[in-house]
């Protein structure tokens, strides 16, 4: 049965106070580019593949996931000899899909990026990294899939659809392209060489584009700004174990959104050539949103340059707010979500304490 319009647009605006983001990814850090664009070129190596999928509320509409991302982007890491080991030149290049309920909502982000990371202090214990992000957002919407109330007739014994009834809203048809534009700032302090913190801020949404889907209309919904806080530390435990506590916040609109937790990593293969270390991750994450609250485990595996993770979104709050009309259950009931990433870093090298860019974890 198709999904009606009033529907799909209350699930859209209720998923926005949510998550309070565009794009929602619980393993933050497995995605840089769609962090933060000063994460660009911002690791030890000379280039890096990512892709990571995220299916969100699988089982709330019939047959197909509510929501879905798939990401991938590639950066590189340039120029860190002319610069005489002092930071790193960053491009990359990133495409998100956004698609809710089956496509019936399609909407392709194009973004590229370039940032500039420096280090200072005597040890150059101390690094800066500026990034710029640009491109295009596109969106799309299946009308096919849609039916819209003025669209019903009684036809003597029920109500039948029929989009060629009088009152039918007309609809923008083709696809719609905008401009986007985000920046970031990124910071990473060596307190010792066993301990570090980080942090950085990301700015999205610059250009506030449009969105509207019924042709002639005055409401036009302009995407808000979108902020983000993040960051963490690195504890190393005896070149045998990491312990990573960190936290995301996030404000759209109205919205926030707080994530915090641990991740621990255990070096099941030490080796003083990173390459050659592997390393077990498991964490537990928490978000909180609306009086909502999500636990999130995570594992993943770093080995010879690649990194796995998985992510389970467990929605723990009985009647999950901002859904009381749409999906109702228990708690174990309420829809979940997972996240699968993968990244590669090749040419991959030793750190050296005077050419070292410093890469997030989980």
């Amino acid at each position: 049965m198709k999904l009606r319009l009033y529907a799909i647009v209350a699930l859209m605006l209720g998923m926005m106070g949510v998550t309070a983001q565009d794009i929602h990814f619980s393993q933050f850090y497995a995605s840089p580019l769609t962090l933060n664009p000063a994460l660009t070129g911002n690791f030890n190596g000379l280039y890096r593949i990512t892709g990571i999928y995220r299916n969100q509320f699988p089982g709330l509409t019939q047959n197909k996931p509510a929501f879905s991302t798939p990401s991938v982007s590639a950066d590189f890491s340039l120029l860190k000899e002319a610069l005489k080991n002092r930071g790193a030149l960053g491009v990359g290049l990133v495409f998100v899909n956004d698609q809710q309920n089956g496509k019936t909502f399609n909407i392709n982000h194009v973004l590229a990026s370039v940032a500039y990371n420096m280090s200072f202090g005597a040890k150059k214990q101390f690094q800066l990294g500026l990034g710029f992000q640009g491109g295009i957002v596109m969106n799309k919407v299946d009308f096919a899939k849609l039916e819209f109330a003025e669209g019903y007739t009684f036809n003597g014994t029920d109500f039948v659809y029929d989009p060629s009834s009088p009152g039918h809203e007309q609809t923008n048809s083709g696809m719609s392209i905008k401009g986007a534009f985000n920046a970031g700032i990124f910071t990473n302090f060596n307190i010792t060489e066993k301990i570090r913190y980080y942090m950085g801020y990301s700015f999205n949404n610059a250009t506030r584009y449009k969105q509207n889907y019924i042709a002639n209309s005055i409401d036009q919904f302009n995407i808000p700004f979108r902020h983000t806080l993040h960051g963490g530390f690195e504890f190393e435990i005896k070149d045998a174990a990491v312990l990573i506590p960190g936290y995301l916040f996030q404000s759209q609109a109205k919205a926030t959104e707080t994530n915090f937790g641990l991740t621990a990593g255990i070096h099941v293969k030490k080796d003083p050539n990173p390459r050659d270390r592997a390393t077990l991750y498991i964490g537990f994450w928490n978000r909180l949103n609306k009086g909502n609250y999500t636990a999130i485990p995570k594992i993943g595996f770093e080995y010879k340059g690649f990194r796995a993770g998985f992510a389970y979104d467990y929605h723990a709050t009985q009647k999950y707010k901002g859904y009381e009309n749409v999906y109702k259950g228990s708690a174990a009931s309420l829809p979940q979500g997972f996240e699968v990433t993968l990244s590669y870093i090749g040419a991959l090298v030793i750190p050296k304490e005077d050419n070292f860019l410093f890469n997030p974890r989980y």
